[in-house]
């Protein structure tokens, strides 16, 4: 039988993304083009170990809701994770071949344009962007594995009949005086 997507699995995801949302740079003079692509290559790891466990459960018969609420949770992480290594792949791209890819106006006659400064504080901020993301997705599966909410209960059969419905009252006879 194939080993579900456990709290355990998401409990592994969170400490990971915790651990990679550290690493990343905090100001300009930390960063470091090779860092930054040895983040975005261990992301991708975690991201394909996630991806490889939900096609396990995705191809099984049978997910019971549990499992189904885990395998949701996952799906989200996973969302989150491509989006930062999205802004971490754009900080390389800024800091290595600068701001062609940036929607600033006039920037490509700036003198900026090759200022490896400028070019090392928007990949800070996009790396400050991406560890934001990393911290929420972590916390979310941190804070519903943790705090679990009860879930609702299906609608089932009534235990207890419905009230009676009352006769609709009868139309007034009047009478006349006599």
């Amino acid at each position: 039988m194939t080993s579900g997507v456990t709290q355990a699995t998401l409990d592994y995801l969170t400490r990971r993304l915790n651990d990679v949302a550290a690493q990343l740079p905090t100001t300009h003079a930390d960063v470091d083009p090779a860092a930054l692509t040895d983040d975005i290559a261990l992301l991708a790891h975690h991201l394909t170990y996630a991806g490889e466990r939900a096609q396990e459960r995705f191809a099984a018969e049978t997910v019971r809701l549990p499992e189904r609420h885990t395998l949701m949770r996952l799906a989200q992480s996973m969302t989150a994770l491509t989006s930062a290594m999205g802004h971490l792949t754009e900080a390389v791209d800024c800091v290595s071949t600068g701001f062609y890819r940036e929607a600033v106006p006039g920037v490509e006659t700036s003198h900026l344009r090759g200022d490896p400064r400028a070019l090392r504080i928007i990949a800070a901020e996009k790396c400050g962007t991406a560890r934001t993301q990393l911290l929420a997705a972590a916390a979310q599966l941190h804070t519903e594995a943790g705090g679990r909410a009860v879930q609702p209960r299906l609608a089932t059969a009534s235990l207890t009949p419905p009230p009676a419905q009352c006769p609709s009252p009868a139309v007034p006879v009047s009478r006349t005086a006599r």
